[in-house]
């Protein structure tokens, strides 16, 4: 199972109805939506899987785990190109 952690140094600050996020790994700022935001706030406790993100957006949320999978899934892409996020692999020890 995948997992995904936040990079350190991130800052996230909405701007009207959209969040600037701050990558220390890139030097960039991205403008992200809500699920992109809210996927790095749940990062922000630890590495986690997708299905770890989804039950805890689904708590927040109300709703249904299966109808945040495909909008998370999406989004991970995107926030590794940004520098925000990254995929964690088994035999690492401390997310970057």
């Amino acid at each position: 199972m995948n997992r995904y952690a936040r990079r350190d140094g991130v800052l996230i600050e909405p701007v009207g109805h959209v969040w600037a996020a701050y990558s220390p790994a890139t030097g960039e700022t991205s403008l992200l939506n809500d699920e992109s935001a809210s996927i790095l706030e749940v990062l922000s406790l630890g590495a986690a899987s997708t299905e770890s993100v989804c039950m805890s957006l689904a708590a927040d949320t109300g709703l249904a785990v299966d109808a945040l999978t495909e909008i998370v899934e999406a989004c991970w892409p995107r926030l590794i190109e940004a520098g925000l996020a990254r995929e964690q692999r088994p035999d690492d020890c401390v997310a970057r």
